[in-house]
């Protein structure tokens, strides 16, 4: 039995351990991708620059791209501010607050004991015995 239990343990310890592998791989992938993709955004704000070189003049140029990018943040900052929790995010508040919750009524519960047993007239043990 004890050996089941140290099997089931070690198979657990290894599923942690290659999750953690795969959350830093992750982050790895994530980071190259940002610094690609900033690399994308700098050569298409570029381009966009030139090509409104062809029929503007260079600070009327900056200005229309300028206004261009404040569109583009503005309709992100709307669907960020727009985005509501999902459903596992719900579940897991209203499990953290039962837990809470049960916490404090165990807690309370742990807290009267001592008064209880004083107002029986039960003697408190010393502990260990």
């Amino acid at each position: 039995m004890r050996s089941v239990n140290l099997l089931k343990l070690a198979f657990e310890a290894e599923l942690l351990r290659l999750r953690a592998m795969m959350a830093r791989q992750k982050r790895r992938a994530a980071s190259l991708a940002v610094v690609f993709g900033l690399a994308v955004l700098v050569w298409a704000e570029a381009a966009g620059w030139q090509a409104l070189l062809i029929k503007f003049e260079p600070l009327p140029a900056t200005f229309i791209l300028l206004g261009v990018n404040l569109v583009i943040a503005a309709a992100c900052g709307v669907l960020a501010a727009r985005s509501t929790p999902g459903h596992t995010e719900c579940e897991a508040l209203r499990v953290r607050r039962q837990a809470l919750e049960a916490a404090r009524g165990s807690m309370a519960f742990t807290a009267a004991v001592p008064a209880v047993t004083a107002l029986l007239g039960i003697p408190a043990q010393k502990w260990p015995p």
